[in-house]
C-alpha cells in the first residue's frame, strides 16, 4: 500500500506542471476564456507569462508578482506609455487586476525594468 501512495504521489507531481502549462498555452492563444471571466498572469524572474493574452471584452486579468522586487503594469511602452491602466509599484505576493471593457491591444510594460513587456489583445463580443 505504502509503495502504491508514493506511485500516486509522484505521477500527480509529473503531470502537474503539463496540466498547468496547457492551461497557460490555451489562456495565450485566446482559448479558455468567455466573456465575464478571469485570467491570470504571474509575474516571475522579471517577465510576464503568458507574455501576450487574447481575450474577450468583459475578462479581468489578475497579475501576480511572484518576485521579490517591485513590478508595474503599465499600460503602453517604455517610449510611450498609455493612459489606460497602470497599477503602480507592488510587491512579491501582491496581485493587481484590470478589466477590459473595450476592444483593442493593449501593450503594456514595468516601469522599473523597462524590458518587461506583454500584451492583451481584447477581441468583441461574440468573436
Amino acid at each position: 500500500m505504502k509503495s502504491f501512495s508514493r506511485f500516486l504521489l509522484l505521477t500527480v507531481l509529473a503531470i502537474l506542471p503539463i496540466c498547468s502549462a496547457a492551461g497557460f498555452a490555451a489562456v495565450a492563444a485566446g482559448g479558455g476564456t468567455s466573456e465575464g471571466e478571469t485570467v491570470q498572469v504571474s509575474i516571475k524572474l522579471f517577465s510576464f507569462n503568458p507574455k501576450v493574452l487574447e481575450v474577450p471584452v468583459g475578462t479581468t486579468v489578475v497579475w501576480t508578482n511572484g518576485d521579490a522586487i517591485e513590478h508595474s503594469v503599465t499600460n503602453g511602452t517604455p517610449e510611450k506609455p498609455g493612459t489606460a491602466f497602470d497599477s503602480g509599484f507592488f510587491t512579491e505576493g501582491q496581485k493587481w487586476s484590470f478589466t477590459f471593457t473595450e476592444p483593442g491591444e493593449y501593450p503594456y510594460f514595468c516601469k522599473r525594468h523597462n524590458s518587461m513587456q506583454g500584451m492583451v489583445k481584447v477581441t468583441p463580443k461574440g468573436e
